[in-house]
């Protein structure tokens, strides 16, 4: 691979001014100018079906592009019948777009020599960059660079390209675009795999499903996945948005474009991966252990509102059902209709498992569909027609008619299996019925007439072949519903809150790690209440501090920023209360510490107010390089990795957000009065994690924190261990 190259301008073209004050209008004007092209160039064109050269101009032609196509190749007079030109300075005009198709020692200057010359976006087929080696990976960051300081919108390295179907620029070169052509539609997919953006194209074909977009990102050493998300998010021909994600580079951009969206009323739909324990570092504290990549990915996305699905076949359903309902759920009531006794009793148990409601029929439902149903069927909530759809297709009509007309249902779905007979009517009555009423109809059709279903799919109904499935959908179109249009919400309440000066000295001295005693300390400057506690550094010292500190009782506890499980080593012991007991403790406590962990920094031990009563709860900080922080609460002690009933949220949150999160926690009857038990100030509690999230969001240098035990009582908190981790803070953060 050959070394870098800058970005000069070729004789006789006069370079862009990259100090406009208006590059990222340049940039937005650019990447609309991608998907809308007029103009393409391919260099390193080809005519032999076997190169990859030659897919853009098959593809174009294929789909009917009504632009200007140049190939250019310094060897060919013409491919496929149009002037092939020698470079990128011979063509006629400085086109729109240009792929790259050519060896990756090549790219550099040819990247450099398209931005010189103004060209809007480059498409970067080739491979050989940061994927392969540390040489690639400075390759690649010139290509940024280049990209950034242009306005130039760089497709790539090592993608597939991108396709807009309305207007046939398809310059993705997928070999599910080579068969059967697609139809436009509205779905945009974006996906950091070129491969698996084809797998999606090839099952959304299976399902009759129309494409707007396909956008395959690469390396995004320009476009990245929230460019692609934001073009399509403001696209009013896209209904649903998904794709696949492996990392997301530009948290912000991320956000700002699946903020879009959401305002348009649009989901995003990604399918995650890199979730396996080994994708994260998992750190000392529990807050590291309990969150990992996966699990601070998840919060984020749910913060968002972005539908986070664990498989490919949930993708394809989630996109089809989303593309295809022409009403979202006004809530989660589901009205069931079944050709099964079986079928109803399985979908129920489903409506269960999603959380969702079996819809309480109005008295005068059930009497309208008793009215015309056969006498071994079910008018109740799941309805069972029998074999009704062999003998009275018209009576199957009504009774779906009376179902999606009760105000007490919010989806219906419908299920047939083995459905033969009359398929070609009950298909054409489940087409009118999805455009007429203004709920989601959800149809599975299990092992039943072929023809009916390809019918239903051109009409544009949603096929699942299995009712658990539909429901599945049905619990994400109605937690959607609940979203759409609404603006992401961000926490504004605190932003100005600083960390104290005794944080703020441990910060400067540039320590990796701040211990119990100085931790507690700062979260007092900030508010937080925390015990009466003394630092001693052996047993005399340790009986003195008992005695200053006048209290009935004491917990000793051992002061080192190294163990972060104090009660595995030994390290803490409970309801100490004398001077003397103090001291001889203390002395123990240090021998059999320091025999566990020989290693261990050991300032000595800190004697804290005996706190009793409460429930233990938990409290942690995580900062992700790339996500930012998170706030962490739960049940806490020793029970927090035990138990892992944890809710992460991005930080900062209001106290309400605060309180809403820790309502999603499975322990919540504990602290709300479970067994006659008094109830617990969860609003305190909630008012605690709603200040470690702003100093989490206040101060860039702290990366992780845990506050365990903090002890909620009837009235109040008060934090009795606390430990931080403290580093370089991240750029952008």
């Amino acid at each position: 691979m050959t070394g870098t190259a800058v970005l000069e301008a070729p004789p006789g073209v006069e370079a862009p001014d990259l100090e406009a004050p208006d590059l990222e209008a340049r940039r937005a004007a650019n990447l609309a100018r991608l998907f809308e092209a007029s103009s393409v160039a391919v260099l390193g064109a080809s005519d032999n079906r076997s190169k990859v050269g030659s897919r853009p101009i098959t593809l174009l032609r294929k789909y009917g592009f009504a632009g200007r196509i140049y190939p250019i190749n310094a060897k060919r007079d013409a491919i496929a019948g149009l002037r092939c030109y020698a470079d990128l300075a011979a063509l006629p005009e400085v086109p729109d777009v240009v792929v790259f198709a050519i060896p990756a020692r090549d790219v550099p200057a040819a990247v450099a020599d398209c931005a010189a010359r103004g060209v809007a976006a480059v498409v970067v087929y080739t491979s050989g960059f940061g994927e392969i080696d540390e040489a690639g990976r400075a390759v690649e960051d010139e290509l940024r660079r280049v990209a950034r300081d242009s306005g130039m919108i760089l497709c790539g390295p090592n993608c597939q390209g991108v396709a807009n179907f309305h207007n046939g620029l398809v310059l993705n070169f997928t070999s599910a675009l080579m068969g059967e052509p697609v139809p436009s539609g509205g779905i945009g997919l974006v996906t950091q795999s070129g491969l698996v953006g084809g797998l999606i194209v090839t099952d959304c074909l299976k399902r009759g499903l129309g494409i707007g977009y396909l956008a395959s990102t690469g390396n995004e050493a320009g476009m990245t996945l929230a460019d692609a998300i934001g073009h399509m998010a403001r696209d009013p021909r896209v209904r649903v948005i998904a794709g696949y994600v492996e990392q997301v580079r530009d948290m912000a951009g991320f956000r700002r474009s699946v903020e879009e969206a959401r305002r348009n009323g649009k989901p995003v739909v990604l399918l995650k991966v890199g979730r396996s324990p080994d994708a994260a570092r998992a750190a000392a504290s529990h807050t590291g252990s309990l969150a990992g990549a996966a699990e601070l990915y998840d919060a984020a996305f749910a913060a968002m509102g972005v539908v986070v699905v664990d498989s490919l076949e949930e993708l394809i359903d989630l996109t089809m059902a989303f593309a295809t309902v022409r009403h979202l759920p006004r809530g989660p009531r589901v009205g069931v209709l079944t050709n099964s006794g079986g079928l109803g009793v399985f979908s129920a148990d489903e409506v269960f498992r999603q959380d969702l409601e079996l819809a309480a029929f109005a008295p005068a439902t059930v009497e309208r569909i008793a009215a015309r149903l056969l006498d071994f069927g079910s008018a109740g909530n799941p309805v069972d027609i029998s074999t009704q759809a062999y003998t009275d297709i018209d009576a199957v009509a009504a009774h779906l008619g009376h179902i999606a007309a009760d105000p007490a249902v919010d989806i219906v779905s419908v299920t047939f299996g083995l459905q033969f007979l009359n398929a070609e009517p009950l298909a054409g009555h489940l087409i009118r019925m999805a455009g007429a009423i203004d709920k989601p109809l959800l149809v599975s059709w299990i092992s039943s007439d072929e023809a009916a279903a390809q019918r239903m799919q051109e009409a544009g109904v949603g096929i699942f072949s299995d009712p658990a499935r539909a429901l599945r959908a049905a619990r994400r179109l109605a937690d959607f519903g609940a979203l759409a249009g609404t603006p992401v919400p961000v926490a504004k309440e605190g932003r100005d809150l600083r960390p104290g000066p005794l944080l703020a000295e441990a910060l400067a001295a540039g320590v990796s790690e701040v211990g119990e005693a100085r931790m507690l300390a700062a979260l007092a400057e900030i508010g937080l209440p925390v015990p009466g506690m003394r630092r001693a550094a052996g047993p005399a010292e340790a009986a003195a501090a008992f005695a200053a500190m006048g209290c009935a009782a004491v917990v000793v506890k051992i002061d080192s920023p190294d163990i972060a499980h104090k009660s595995e080593v030994g390290g803490v012991r409970l309801d100490v209360r004398s001077a003397e007991e103090a001291g001889a403790v203390t002395a123990a406590m240090l021998d059999s510490v320091r025999t566990a962990r020989p290693q261990a920094r050991i300032d000595g031990v800190i004697l804290a107010e005996m706190a009793t009563g409460g429930v233990e709860a938990f409290i942690g900080v995580k900062r992700d390089p790339v996500l930012g922080p998170f706030v962490a609460v739960g049940l806490g002690g020793i029970f927090v990795e035990i138990l892992k009933d944890v809710v992460l949220r991005p930080a900062p949150v209001t106290v309400a957000e605060a309180e809403a999160m820790i309502g999603r926690l499975k322990a919540l009857p504990i602290l709300t009065g479970a067994r006659g038990r008094p109830p617990l100030d969860v609003r305190a509690l909630a008012e605690a994690v709603a200040t470690v999230s702003r100093l989490a969001a206040a101060c860039p240098e702290l990366t992780e924190l845990d506050l365990n035990p903090v002890l909620v009582r009837e009235r109040g908190v008060v934090v009795l261990d606390a430990l931080a981790s403290v580093g370089r803070p991240v750029e952008g953060q």
